[in-house]
């Protein structure tokens, strides 16, 4: 059953004139969340509803209805603080005797059974005053009901991409069948569920691509990550002499399979001409595969640090070694808010403003990467300037409140478009 949360009293009396822009009104946003949005957080799809909750309800009023692992239950709070109204709907622990026919519904009609009705019930109760919803999480978009709501989908990135990117690094068999399945399931549901909404939004220009590629009746927009610079800023720590870092979740394979490329492949080339060089990897959940990596020498893990800061801006260099993957990569943005020199593959930049060579640079190959890292270290003038191009880069073009004022434009766009159908 959905539970209700604790609400705060509404800010402003409610302001209806469209012919203002929203910005300037005062309108009820649903939001409603695949997993709870908290901050601050470690993974991508929770800061990205978090920030965007954060600011929003500095105008607007915000209801949030959210699915909810046990796990994030202690972060309730936050979104109390923010949420004029939060209502959850648990996720049991290894509730898979439904998981079947829900896949089966989901592929056939794109409506996922598990948490379907609990869903329905808070949405069809609680949506009857909003002005818009928004939706965290292409999942949550195939169980919200029908509702007559102007309905915004904020996907992050494309479902059959990132299988396609997941299957190149996957590590298990077992993985590597799961995305198998996945990517002859995902282009159908897709077509199902995306049409159903106004708009849907993504992260990352490939993204937008291949979601107009596969489902061409989408209107799909294309909204980036941005990042708190005021949280990721330089910490005025004491820098760890010829120390290479890199942050993430360490249970994603995207990311796995970029420590180990750097581990087992670049830092031996870098080590070759410096001596003494370190990789530290800094992140939550770190499986056998990297932990294992910490009995070598020049290796070391920081796993769940209750504030990665300190860590990542001990560093010399941030190295981001990832090739594959969706999206824009928020764990860069954060690197560069925290004013770090950056050296990464293509697959680390796909989607981030900036010019190689001015705010970040990058190889084509493990030896031209050493080159780079090697470079930095030894020219710490030209890592500076680097550094504090890549902070100038993020202050200027990633700010959440700019990210906030795209979507207010955009759900008055749809409130607009739904109204004058309503007309016909």
């Amino acid at each position: 059953m959905p539970h209700l949360g604790s609400a705060r009293a509404p800010g402003r009396s409610r302001h209806r004139n469209r012919r203002h822009c929203l910005a300037e009104s005062h309108v009820k946003i649903g939001v409603v969340s695949q997993a709870l949005p908290y901050l601050p957080s470690r993974g991508g799809f929770r800061l990205y509803g978090g920030n965007l909750i954060r600011h929003l309800a500095r105008r607007h009023e915000i209801h949030l209805v959210s699915m909810l692992i046990e796990d994030d239950a202690d972060h309730l709070d936050w979104a109390r603080r923010h949420c004029a109204s939060v209502i959850t709907i648990p996720v049991p622990r290894g509730a898979k005797a439904l998981a079947p026919l829900s896949a089966l519904t989901a592929h056939l009609w794109g409506r996922p059974l598990q948490q379907a009705r609990a869903m329905s019930r808070a949405l069809r109760r609680a949506s009857g005053d909003w002005d818009v919803m928004h939706v965290e999480g292409g999942y949550a978009g195939g169980i919200v009901p029908d509702v007559p709501i102007a309905k915004v989908l904020s996907l992050h990135d494309s479902g059959t991409l990132r299988c396609e990117e997941m299957l190149k690094c996957s590590q298990s068999r077992r993985e590597k069948l799961y995305y198998r399945l996945l990517r002859l399931h995902e282009p159908r549901f897709e077509r199902l569920v995306y049409p159903r909404f106004e708009r849907c939004t993504v992260v990352a220009a490939p993204d937008l691509a291949e979601v107009r590629r596969v489902v061409p009746r989408c209107q799909v927009d294309l909204v980036p990550y941005g990042t708190d610079t005021e949280y990721f800023h330089p910490v005025p720590v004491d820098k760890a002499a010829r120390t290479l870092v890199f942050h993430s979740h360490l249970g994603y394979a995207p990311n796995i399979e970029a420590a180990l490329e750097f581990a087992n492949t670049i830092l031996p080339l870098v080590r070759a001409r410096v001596p003494g060089a370190v990789f530290h990897l800094v992140g939550a959940n770190p499986g056998p595969t990297i932990t294992e990596l910490a009995a070598r020498d020049g290796i070391k893990i920081s796993a769940n640090l209750p504030d990665l800061r300190p860590a990542v801006c001990a560093g010399q260099v941030y190295v981001c070694a990832i090739r594959h993957g969706t999206g824009l990569k928020s764990k860069m943005l954060e690197a560069m808010a925290m004013q770090m020199p950056i050296v990464g593959y293509p697959g680390a930049v796909v989607g981030l403003a900036g010019t190689p060579g001015t705010h970040y640079l990058v190889a084509q190959d493990p030896k031209e990467f050493a080159d780079h890292v090697v470079a930095l270290l030894e020219q710490p003038e030209r890592a500076g300037r680097l550094a504090q191009a890549g902070r100038e880069l993020v202050e200027q073009e990633y700010s959440w409140e700019s990210r906030a004022r795209v979507y207010e434009d955009l759900y008055q766009t749809v409130m607009k478009e739904r109204e004058l159908r309503s007309r016909h």
